[in-house]
């Protein structure tokens, strides 16, 4: 919620205090002007290179400002540490029951497929 009445100087009007805003992350997230063929995997996007030619405000992942997650740091080392876990001892496909492309739902708050996400995940060898 706005804790104050403040001016938008883009738009020229007023968010009055008490009002409630929602920034629509995955549109941010996924706008061309930020990110070229956003729906393609490209870790590239994030070197330190990438992201000086970007807005800093382009991605959220875990908000900003004085409200931004407290759990950033530690969300991130256990998601790496889990990550590395898994992809070390077993291998993820999607099966022939994923729909791809994927086909988000329009009426989840978060990002969500209509269908589901199945995988087929085998052992390393």
């Amino acid at each position: 919620n706005a804790q104050r009445n403040s001016r938008s100087r883009e738009l020229n009007h007023v968010i009055e205090k008490g009002i409630s805003l929602i920034i629509p992350v995955y549109a941010l997230h996924h706008d061309p002007k930020y990110f070229p063929d956003p729906e393609r995997f490209n870790p590239d996007r994030f070197t330190e290179e990438a992201k000086r030619t970007r807005h800093h405000y382009s991605y959220l992942p875990f908000g900003e400002g004085p409200r931004i997650c407290i759990g950033m740091r530690f969300g991130l080392m256990q998601t790496k540490v889990g990550l590395v876990s898994l992809l070390s001892k077993y291998k993820f496909s999607p099966c022939e029951k994923t729909s791809i492309p994927l086909v988000l739902s329009p009426k989840a708050s978060g990002l969500s497929s209509t269908d589901g996400i199945w995988l087929k995940i085998t052992n390393r060898v």
